[in-house]
């Protein structure tokens, strides 16, 4: 499928918009009351599931984006063509640890308070 058919301009505004921060501080505390940290994703018109935070790891951010399709597996090409989409080029893929049609695609960047 084409990135238009996949992923509009409009929904990758509205995911980047809507993405939340995630601290190690709100980690360890999740981890210490046994939560999790909840992250809502937005269903695309093309059927895909798509979440979206930034993780922040000491002086960078890790732009993480969560692709998963609620009517079946998932087709690899189809979520690479929507992380890059989102991301640019750069990034690594990682499959689901708890879910295995849920591919997680992660870029670092510098933070932008930092010189």
């Amino acid at each position: 499928m084409s990135n238009d058919n996949l992923i509009t301009p409009e929904e990758i505004e509205t995911l980047r918009a809507g993405a939340k921060t995630i601290t190690p501080e709100m980690v360890m505390d999740a981890v210490a009351e046994g939560n999790i940290i909840p992250v809502v994703p937005i269903k695309l018109k093309s059927g895909y599931m798509v979440s979206m935070t930034f993780d922040k790891l000491d002086s960078r951010t890790a732009e993480h984006i969560s692709v998963n399709n609620p009517d079946g597996s998932i087709d690899h090409a189809d979520a690479e063509i929507i992380a890059h989409a989102i991301l640019g080029d750069f990034y690594i893929m990682k499959k689901g640890v708890l879910n295995r049609n849920v591919i997680h695609f992660i870029k670092i960047v510098e933070d932008k308070c930092q010189k």
